[in-house]
């Protein structure tokens, strides 16, 4: 049950409340262009809503978005910063791959997204998911906060930067020694010697980035050809903004306190070098998170959950979609799977008259 209060001017909370610490009942303070109200999320007895989804990316809201605008009752979890790798990696930073919003910074981007996904009531819990379970009746999904049952669920967690897992690595990324996975502040950069690792497009951003603060940059791939965009990898060899190292990989970081020498192989002649750096940026892929689902029994394939055309999961009722489920890491194509997702959980739950209902896939045949 929902019930709401709509006010003038200002929003009046409970005596005493503190975000995420209601455990009767969640309270969302949700500004539209004409009014603030404030929503008062009541639980059934058994049921959260129609509609659970894990990760507050592009992906989940445009599929809270769509699936709340066709009238499911939808609870968005996320766990960490809204917005997933967007916001992680372009809070800061132009988006200028997204059709219909050139030049837009991530964050913007983000926030028109959680607005939009407010003025629908899709519910936002600032919880980090730690299971997903099923029994007859529900999908289970367990928080560090509680349980929360639904009858559908999408998955929407992304992915996370991945790791060498060379020697200084970890030493070096902890309490800001000198090695990143992003540009997170730029003023750290002014004047150093960089060594950006890496051949897509987060090392090729990097690179365009930095390249008027930094002292000097290395840009270090393990191959001889950049899978980055082809009109700004030409605009660094011609701006001579970085020196190129190509057919090497970092084998170990070394310093005392601080990140001071790097060393590099070829992976041709298996010779050596050093090179003294200040600052690393390890942009060598993404990874995916997939143990939380393993009581599902769910299929994966490598690093993703497997997924049929309409991105439905081998488990009934569950849904997977953006960089978990895909290789195509783009902004357009998680928010398409979204879409396509609510899209298909919302006829499964209202079977409504066009409607047509599927077996649900084994990928015995796929």
């Amino acid at each position: 049950m929902t019930v709401k209060l709509y006010l003038s001017s200002k929003t009046i909370y409970p005596k005493n409340y503190q975000p995420n610490s209601l455990t009767y009942a969640q309270f969302k303070k949700v500004i539209s262009k004409k009014f603030v109200f404030l929503t008062v999320n009541m639980p059934d007895a058994e049921l959260t809503g129609d509609l659970g989804v894990i990760g507050a990316g592009v992906g989940g809201l445009g599929c809270a978005i769509i699936a709340a605008y066709k009238g499911l009752k939808v609870v968005v979890f996320e766990g960490g910063r809204m917005g997933g790798i967007v916001t992680t990696l372009y809070a800061r930073k132009i988006v200028e791959n997204y059709p219909g919003a050139p030049s837009i910074l991530g964050k913007r981007l983000i926030d028109e997204f959680i607005i939009q996904a407010e003025e629908v009531q899709a519910r936002i819990l600032n919880e980090r998911v730690v299971n997903v379970k099923q029994n007859e009746k529900f999908l289970t999904i367990v928080t560090n906060e509680g349980s929360y049952n639904f009858r559908s669920i999408v998955i929407a967690t992304g992915s996370r930067p991945a790791e060498l897992g060379i020697p200084g690595e970890r030493k070096f990324r902890l309490k800001d020694r000198g090695v990143y996975n992003f540009i997170t502040d730029p003023d750290k950069f002014k004047g150093k010697e960089v060594l950006v690792v890496g051949g897509g497009d987060t090392a090729i951003d990097a690179v365009h980035g930095l390249h008027r603060i930094a002292k000097k940059i290395y840009l270090v791939h393990r191959k001889n050809k950049f899978r980055g965009a082809e009109t700004k990898v030409n605009l660094i060899v011609e701006d001579n903004m970085a020196e190129i190292i190509y057919n090497h990989v970092v084998d170990e970081l070394k310093g005392e306190k601080e990140l001071e020498e790097a060393v590099l192989e070829n992976i041709e002649t298996n010779m050596r070098r050093e090179i003294k750096v200040d600052k690393c940026i390890l942009a060598v892929g993404m990874t995916t998170n997939l143990e939380i689902f393993e009581d599902l029994g769910i299929l994966t394939e490598g690093k993703y959950i497997k997924v049929d055309k309409e991105m439905r999961t081998s488990v009934p009722g569950v849904f997977a979609i953006g960089d978990i489920a895909t290789q195509y890491q783009l902004i357009v194509i998680a928010v398409a799977q979204g879409a396509k997702a609510a899209h298909n959980a919302f006829g499964m739950i209202r079977k409504p008259y066009w409607y047509k209902e599927e077996e649900w896939p084994t990928f015995e045949s796929c």
